[in-house]
């Protein structure tokens, strides 16, 4: 079986690191994975950057929430040139949801004539009026739905009319080779993340009320007036202002991790938390309805859950990780058996091959 991944900007000038093993390979999605089990597989990506002036002033000019969730006339016109090698494979991979609803918009006019497979993540915290409601319910049923955790199964089922057997859930798996124990703590709390969800500022307030430094790795911008014990080092994986042996450094020298998150039903924090677990660090974790998995993360054995919004709970829960060396030490272990047994990216990538066997009609086509 042959397929394609597609990927937004960014990915494939770290393509070659990742094979060596230099860099992670769970944002390739598993297609590293796939290549090694013997698929053959290629991977393209989406330059918006080369669509003309012309096309972004038209699509500025639209009506708001004309096109699906992220999805626009610059990134339609950049997928276009893609079309007729993409309708070579037996099966396509769409790494981003929007590049996923500009296929199955291209699949409308018949110029995409291939089966489908679209993740998905976070959808449900956009508004979607009557229009924009009926045209994603039509892509939805263009393409085989991917989501991340569980949280969002029912709900995404329910506001698209999605049929059980056009969606399911993969959980996020990491590198588990690359992210690994090593090194001692030097007694800090590390956050990482740069997307909306991050609740930053309830980390900062429980920062005032915990005697170690705090280090918050992001590009978002943050609060001016921040506590004194809390320092920011501007992250971006895409303009690799940090390199991952950097940020692997940061997690192992961590005596605890901390993901910050405000309410959502998106699984916001995955891959920092399993990232962090991966290299056997305690994690103080917020849960919020988007937790991915109410099984694999146990609160006391693998994580520590505080509550969203909750500075007071948040603090307490760094306290204890920081001042019991023995409950960090457990959670550490716990951490990195969990991902060994149910988050790598290896699992990850045998079930995105599964839902391509199956919807390319290729059953017996899987690894194993």
């Amino acid at each position: 079986m042959r397929v394609a991944f597609i990927y937004h900007q960014g990915r494939l000038a770290r393509m070659d690191a990742a094979r060596r093993g230099e860099v992670p390979t769970e944002f390739f999605y598993g297609a590293i994975e796939m290549e090694r089990e013997g698929v053959e597989v290629r991977q393209f990506e989406v330059d918006e950057t080369r669509v003309g002036a012309a096309w972004r002033a038209l699509d500025s000019a639209m009506p708001r929430q004309l096109f699906p969730v992220k999805t626009g006339l610059p990134l339609l016109m950049a997928v276009r040139p893609l079309l007729a090698e993409l309708n070579r494979f037996d099966c396509v991979v769409a790494t981003a949801g929007n590049i996923g609803f500009a296929l199955a918009l291209w699949s409308l006019v018949g110029a995409f004539r291939r089966p489908l497979a679209a993740i998905h993540s976070g959808i449900l915290d956009y508004r979607h009026n009557a229009w924009r409601r009926a045209l994603t319910r039509r892509l939805f049923s263009r393409m085989h739905t991917i989501l991340f955790g569980d949280a969002e199964l029912e709900p995404m089922r329910h506001a698209f009319s999605i049929p059980a057997e056009k969606i399911s859930v993969n959980q996020f798996g990491v590198d588990k080779n690359f992210w690994t124990p090593g090194g001692g703590s030097d007694g800090s709390v590390l956050s990482v993340g740069n997307d909306g969800r991050r609740d930053f500022d309830t980390l900062c307030a429980a920062a005032a009320k915990i005697y170690a430094p705090v280090r918050i790795v992001t590009s978002r911008k943050l609060s001016a007036s921040l506590p004194p014990n809390v320092g920011v080092i501007r992250g971006d994986w895409h303009a690799a202002a940090l390199s991952d042996a950097d940020l692997r450094a940061l997690y192992r020298k961590a005596a605890c991790v901390v993901v910050p998150i405000r309410e959502t039903l998106q699984p916001s924090g995955q891959s920092v938390a399993l990232q962090a677990m991966a290299c056997g660090r305690p994690v103080v974790l917020t849960r919020t309805g988007g937790l991915w998995s109410r099984t694999m993360m146990r609160d006391g054995d693998n994580v520590l859950f505080a509550q969203p919004g909750d500075a007071d709970d948040l603090a307490e829960k760094i306290r204890r990780v920081l001042a019991d060396a023995t409950l960090a030490g457990a959670l550490g272990r716990s951490g990195r058996t969990t991902v060994e047994r149910e988050a790598t990216i290896g699992g990850f990538a045998h079930r995105i091959h599964e839902v391509c066997a199956r919807i390319a009609n290729r059953p017996d086509d899987q690894l194993h």
